[in-house]
């Protein structure tokens, strides 16, 4: 099954939400440490990806500016001076009365909003999740240098598995936050927030799947029954999921023997598909300028972690044609496990034997060298592995 978690999240980015709100509420504040002559504060269109404008504010010789702005309903509003396009501040209109306090001159926890719950919550949100981050980034980069430097692989190890359990509790707080939101915009806002940084492979987390989102947009409905805006992307959600069962292609390769692959490593050094013979092994087919494989990473990564002393592996066969573009996405995507590559792009022998027409594709195959499962995405490939492999 495709995954349709990216249309869901553009709606979800953008929505704001419906009620019967009708007061206009004001943004004030002081802003400290910028060169910067003006501050405005836009509105995120519903379904367009406009940003509208809703009111600019000099800000002045001390720092302080103050903006108001009529809304019609509850939704996310975003702050951002004049001299950059990127908010610097997000505010839910929970409140008739915003204070925003930022101070440019600081890296981390440079603004504080106050007189606005749900605004408060989205920095305390922000707050949380970056200095889980932060440790992880930390990890990584000890991780790097030891492989640079051929070091400590079972230090490694241990800060890799430490980077898995970070993105665990970063995904379990989000979870939590969502839940715990009186607002909806807030539920909206964080989930979507949390979505788009699990699309971005750097960052080494695993986004909620299909299902996920399904079960957190129905809470969400059961506890606001009136948005009509969680209906619809809930709706859509599940109608898109249908469309595309129906549409899946029929397997090609389930119940064949599956085709030799021998193909150069990193090193050079000739691998056959053949030599995992007594294993499960699952043929990644990908490419480091492909988006979606290198969103897909961290899924197989996780699947890795989880069933490598389960007898089986992974082997990724890349459609790259650059060398050092194809090692650099192994090491920064943390792809622990046999790569080859002839570097023919499309033309590669095994894209020709395997008939990949697209990437990122797979194929799933056990101890006795026949295909049991192909194209297994998301929690699709978890879900084989546990019932192959338990």
């Amino acid at each position: 099954m495709r995954k349709i978690v990216l249309p869901v999240l553009v709606v979800l980015l953008l929505a704001s939400c419906k009620n019967d709100y009708t007061k206009s509420f004001t943004v004030s504040g002081t802003l400290k440490n910028t060169s910067a002559k003006v501050v405005y504060v836009e509105e995120s269109i519903i379904a367009t990806g406009e940003k509208r404008v809703k009111d600019s504010s000099a800000i002045d010789t001390d720092g302080k500016f103050s903006m108001n702005v009529k809304a019609k309903e509850e939704g996310i509003y975003n702050l951002r001076l004049q001299t950059d396009p990127s908010p610097f501040a997000t505010v839910i209109n929970d409140a008739d009365k915003i204070n925003v306090e930022a101070d440019f001159s600081k890296r981390n926890d440079f603004y504080n909003v106050s007189g606005s719950k749900a605004s408060a919550a989205v920095e305390d949100y922000f707050t949380k999740i970056t200095e889980m981050r932060a440790e992880k980034f930390s990890l990584n980069l000890k991780v790097d240098s030891i492989r640079k430097n051929k070091g400590d692989s079972l230090l490694a190890e241990s800060f890799i598995a430490r980077q898995r359990q970070i993105a665990g509790e970063i995904k379990t707080y989000t979870e939590q936050t969502v839940q715990k939101a009186d607002k909806a915009p807030l539920s909206l806002f964080i989930l979507a927030a949390y979505q788009g940084m699990a699309r971005n492979p750097n960052y080494l987390m695993s986004g909620f799947t299909d299902t996920e989102l399904l079960g957190l947009l129905n809470a969400m409905l059961k506890k606001f029954p009136d948005r009509s805006d969680i209906a619809g992307i809930r709706n859509s959600m599940e109608a898109d999921m249908q469309r595309a069962f129906a549409e899946a292609p029929k397997p090609k390769w389930v119940g064949k023997q599956a085709p030799e692959i021998s193909l150069p490593d990193t090193e050079g050094r000739k691998v056959n598909l053949s030599s995992f013979r007594g294993k499960y092994v699952l043929v990644d087919f990908w490419a480091s300028w492909c988006i979606p494989c290198r969103r897909e990473n961290p899924n197989v990564v996780e699947a890795y972690n989880q069933y490598r002393s389960k007898n089986f592996t992974i082997l990724g066969v890349s459609f790259d044609r650059q060398k050092e573009a194809w090692e650099k996405a192994i090491v920064d995507d943390n792809l622990n496990w046999t790569h080859v590559s002839d570097l023919k792009y499309w033309q590669s022998e095994a894209a020709a034997i395997y008939q990949v027409g697209t990437i990122p594709f797979n194929v799933l195959i056990d101890p006795d060298g026949k295909v049991v499962a192909e194209n297994l995405r998301g929690e699709a490939l978890g879900q084989k592995l546990q019932e192959v492999l338990n």
